[in-house]
């Protein structure tokens, strides 16, 4: 029983991504061909994203895939304490900016966990609320003077609602992690991931964001407008500040 309130109180603190051009033999078009070469119809657009609704320990209601985000859903469960404090710590550095957002998915379902929710559901807060102190560093780091607690969401999934939604199986002890581009559509879908993977996600990560800093500076510098030296200009995407990588080596706990 220790052991499973140990892990009640450890798994949080872990706590994104022509060929109708070819020449063809000239035929005569049909008549009903004229009105629609005269009135071509726009492309189909492609289906939204399917969106992935929760609601996380604080009682909000939680979008998984936020347009606009490099989103990381981090999955763990009992078994998977320390690659998820692991993930949580690769995805420091980006704490903190615009466009990136890290929710924590803890799978309950069929744990003993499930028998005292609000006991459960407390201990998240206490733990979030402690998390919030080692992120404020990173935020301002990344010029964001806000409360690290108020962008903090981890979702516990007691009754099976949530983690059927992303198609994970029960009883896997490894950690999982989706990377959700800007679009709300995936980018990665990961499992069986351990603490010595979070250097790769980390790199996955960052090359998702950085592709949007550089579309975004392609925009800026096609529109022709210089960018004034005061005040900053507010970018969506701003550039990737320097950190060490993240190495198990320096995973000090």
């Amino acid at each position: 029983m220790s052991g499973r309130r140990n892990f009640i109180a450890a798994v949080i603190l872990g706590t994104i991504f022509g060929g109708l051009a070819l020449s063809q033999p000239a035929v005569a078009a049909p008549p009903s061909s004229t009105n629609a070469v005269a009135n071509p119809q726009p492309p189909a657009e492609a289906p939204a994203a399917r969106k992935f609704h929760a609601t996380d320990a604080d009682g909000k209601s939680v979008l998984l895939n936020p347009l606009g985000h490099i989103t990381v859903i981090v999955g763990t469960n009992e078994d998977s304490q320390d690659a998820a404090r692991a993930a949580g710590r690769a995805m420091y550095p980006f704490q903190g900016r615009p466009d990136f957002a890290l929710i924590v998915v803890v799978d309950l379902r069929h744990s003993i966990a499930s028998w005292v929710p609000s006991m459960v559901i407390s201990r998240m807060k206490v733990s979030l609320d402690q998390e919030a102190f080692e992120l404020k560093p990173y935020y301002l780091k990344n010029g964001n003077r806000n409360n690290p607690r108020s962008y903090s969401h981890v979702v516990p999934d007691f009754t099976g609602t949530i983690c059927p939604q992303l198609e994970w199986k029960e009883h896997d002890e490894k950690l999982r992690i989706i990377i959700f581009g800007v679009d709300g559509r995936i980018l990665e879908s990961l499992d069986g991931l351990e603490a010595a993977d979070m250097t790769k996600i980390q790199a996955d990560v960052r090359k998702a964001i950085q592709a949007q800093v550089d579309l975004e500076h392609a925009k800026i510098v096609a529109a022709g407008k210089p960018q004034p030296w005061w005040p900053k200009p507010v970018l969506q995407h701003p550039p990737i500040g320097t950190y060490a990588p993240f190495s198990t080596k320096n995973d000090d706990d």
